[in-house]
């Protein structure tokens, strides 16, 4: 080693020794270059390590998916059985199927009894294309009809307000009828043609008269008859209902337009 090296070095190491600032920005320059460094040399192992992570996570949902893609299975076909079966028993009962017929579900907000009308709020209006004296049903049976329809949301008339007046039929009898309003839990049957042919126990369903309601509707069932008055127990639970179903099915026709202003 010649002698200017040599010198070098001393003076150097003379400076780390002798002079803590130079000594503390030489560590400094050391540190960032070997850090950069390291940055440099780990980052593509990162980046595998991160691409293995969301490979076994992928691998994972993809086996979660396909064991729940094999529930579904099983389960579409035990629906596809049940889905056979009741129609099968619609069909025994006369029971019409609702569900060619375009609906639209709507929430219950309220039911604002004031000890006279019997209605409820629902959260849709005119907005989501409710039109009034649209048949409101639920999957038991008939609720009412659309009385008043705002923009956002809309009253139901239900079946035992005493202004409701819904055109009915009974099933066994065959005598056409209309259900009207009591005030209370039963609605009568009126303009009955033969009331001495109607039973106890015998099911009410729409005449389609009108057309508000489509015939078959299930309403409820002859609840007894006495002294020529035919009461009607209705299917639809009125105090359970969190959700009803709107039939995209206004109103036409002379008949139509006469029960609606009968109606109010």
């Amino acid at each position: 080693m010649g002698l200017w090296p040599l010198l070098c070095l001393l003076l150097l190491g003379g400076s780390f020794q002798f002079s803590p600032h130079f000594h503390a920005f030489a560590e400094q320059v050391f540190f960032e270059k070997v850090s950069w460094l390291e940055g440099v040399v780990a980052r593509p192992f990162h980046a595998v390590a991160s691409l293995f992570a969301e490979a076994t996570a992928f691998r994972q949902d993809m086996v979660s998916l396909r064991s729940e893609n094999e529930a579904l299975k099983w389960k579409t076909q035990a629906l596809s059985r049940l889905h056979a079966e009741n129609a099968a028993l619609r069909r025994a009962l006369h029971v019409p199927d609702i569900t060619p017929y375009r609906s639209i579900v709507v929430p219950v907000l309220a039911t604002p009894y004031d000890g006279l009308h019997h209605l409820f709020l629902v959260g849709k209006g005119s907005a989501q294309g409710l039109i009034k004296n649209q048949a409101v049903i639920v999957p038991e049976g008939v609720v009412g009809r659309l009385e008043k329809v705002g923009q956002e949301v809309a009253h139901v008339l239900l079946l035992n307000d005493r202004r409701s007046r819904l055109p009915v039929m009974t099933v066994s009898s065959e005598q056409k009828a209309i259900l009207a309003g009591e005030g209370d839990g039963f609605p009568v049957l009126v303009y009955v043609s033969n009331t001495r042919n109607v039973k106890r126990g015998e099911q009410v369903v729409t005449s389609g008269l009108g057309g508000m309601f489509p015939v078959g509707l299930p309403v409820g069932i002859v609840e007894d008859v006495v002294n020529g008055k035919i009461r009607v127990r209705p299917y639809a639970p009125f105090q359970k209902l969190d959700w009803v179903h709107v039939l995209q099915l206004p109103a036409t026709g002379e008949i139509g337009r006469a029960l609606e202003e009968c109606q109010g």
